[in-house]
């Protein structure tokens, strides 16, 4: 779409380091780009670098991972409904005692997603204990952060089901299962993920899939708003959309 409307992409990577996020804004920002898109890194909880930068009048928009300290256009998924849908799923399975293998506390994905599994169990009378909880702060791109936390798990009180909130923490999960030699038989798991090879993986994995193609697109359209607008904006708004339930028997 940016192609489209004559517009050049620059697309940076931050392995979910908030080092590398501040280096890569302020590298894309000095070098004068028209405007930013962004989906949060796990480690980033002091987003001051980009509220200086907003006040300066650079158009930013945020998409999936969301802050609420910035007042601009925003687009993410329903993510209390897709952890909603895969823990009931997990439930209606026969499941009672559900982990759940979240991502770093301060992303807005994280705890609306907790929120979700949480509801799901409250309206399915099952005690919420936090000892089935397990944050993994770098996101699932430190396989061994994962492993142990899956040991951990493993080793006290036993789950029966595992929620699983990231994508590449699902992947590492997997893993770190064979890599224990655990009976993965004896665990169910849930998770989201937009792999296109997610029906491969074994054991498999009912999966909660976002539109991320369409959430790109929003996103771009809401970003040419904000630079090719002749007046200042000062209403936003925050999109939310739908997500999809994949059940793998």
């Amino acid at each position: 779409m940016a192609y489209e409307r004559g517009y050049h992409t620059i697309i940076t990577q931050t392995h979910d380091s908030s080092e590398r996020e501040l280096i890569n804004v302020n590298h894309l920002a000095q070098r004068s780009v028209d405007g930013l898109l962004i989906s949060m890194s796990a480690g980033t909880s002091d987003y001051s670098f980009l509220k200086t930068l907003h006040e300066d009048g650079l158009p930013i928009v945020f998409f999936d991972r969301i802050i609420d300290e910035i007042n601009t256009f925003k687009v993410t998924s329903d993510n209390f409904g897709g952890a909603y849908k895969a823990t009931e799923s997990l439930i209606k399975a026969g499941r009672k005692k559900i982990a759940l293998l979240s991502n770093a506390p301060q992303l807005s994905i994280t705890n609306e997603r907790l929120a979700g599994y949480m509801k799901a169990l409250v309206d399915y009378h099952i005690p919420f204990r936090t000892e089935l909880i397990r944050n993994c702060s770098k996101g699932g791109n430190d396989y061994q952060e994962v492993e142990d936390a899956v040991k951990d798990l493993l080793a006290n009180d036993k789950p029966d089901a595992i929620f699983i909130s990231s994508d590449r923490i699902s992947i590492s999960c997997i893993r770190a299962l064979k890599n224990l030699n655990f009976d993965t038989k004896e665990i169910a798991i849930a998770g989201f993920s937009n792999s296109d090879v997610v029906d491969l993986l074994q054991p498999s994995l009912s999966y909660v899939k976002q539109k991320s193609f369409e959430m790109g697109q929003i996103a771009v359209e809401m970003l040419l708003k904000l630079i090719e607008s002749k007046y200042p904006i000062t209403e936003f708004e925050t999109r939310v959309l739908d997500t999809e339930l994949h059940l793998i028997k």
